[in-house]
């Protein structure tokens, strides 16, 4: 294939990814709907990354653990392998096997370590907004548990419980895990609390989810991690 090119540019701990078209010839080819694609590089073990579409290096700039990207971004529709390789050198850490990105698709890239020190595991996830275009009247949430180190949790928004004893990464392989519910619209708290107890362990206040938006809740980092490897609770729109 031939991708539009995978800028990635850093701002303190949130990457934002910038594509941009492949020079055409002339004529121009006909414009076809491309495919959209999100990062989440969530595995605190991991080295910084560079990323392939097949063999061709598409990033300019290092992905370093526990960052996302801020947005979906539009790249060539195609079939095509997503590859992650230590950046600086050519060591392979993880790859998204070749597959088909379909025209105005959308697709979660979602890393994790396998274990806390383990190795690196890149899986696709293919979101599905029905739901959302279909209820544009309520926010639409989704909760992802990625710290390895930490056992199962429980998931509260303003006090109410809304996932009973989530293990870590569960979503990946689950379908259900991976799919928008609909939430509350306004400025919300948001708690992480070990399986069964009062326990807090990350939280986010005044979290404002906002009527006919989507947003992936996770939970990231490490039990005792310290800097950017600190246990917390991020929050991303589905944006493009």
């Amino acid at each position: 294939m031939n991708p539009n090119i995978f800028r990635l540019s850093i701002a303190l701990a949130v990457v934002a990814t910038i594509f941009s078209s492949c020079l055409k010839t002339d004529p121009p080819a006909p414009t076809t709907p491309p495919t959209y694609i999100s990062v989440m590089h969530l595995a605190p073990s991991s080295p910084s990354l560079d990323v392939y579409f097949d063999n061709n290096k598409v990033s300019t700039a290092p992905l370093a653990p526990l960052n996302v990207t801020t947005a979906y971004n539009a790249v060539d529709r195609g079939y095509y392998a997503i590859k992650f390789k230590k950046a600086a050198g050519d060591s392979s850490v993880a790859e998204i096997p070749s597959a088909q990105y379909d025209s105005l698709s959308f697709y979660t890239i979602f890393l994790y370590n396998l274990s806390t020190n383990g190795p690196v595991k890149a899986v696709r996830i293919k979101d599905d907004f029905t739901d959302v275009i279909a209820n544009p009247t309520k926010p639409f949430y989704r909760f992802y548990h990625v710290s390895p180190n930490t056992g199962a949790v429980d998931f509260y928004i303003n006090d109410v419980k809304l996932e009973s004893s989530r293990q870590y990464a569960d979503n990946v392989g689950f379908d259900p895990r991976n799919k928008f519910l609909a939430g509350q619209t306004d400025y919300n708290k948001m708690e992480v609390k070990l399986a069964g107890t009062d326990t807090v362990i990350a939280s986010l206040q005044n979290a404002y989810m906002t009527a006919g938006n989507a947003y992936t809740i996770y939970l990231k980092g490490l039990e005792g991690g310290t800097g950017t490897n600190e246990l917390s609770l991020g929050m991303l729109r589905a944006a493009n």
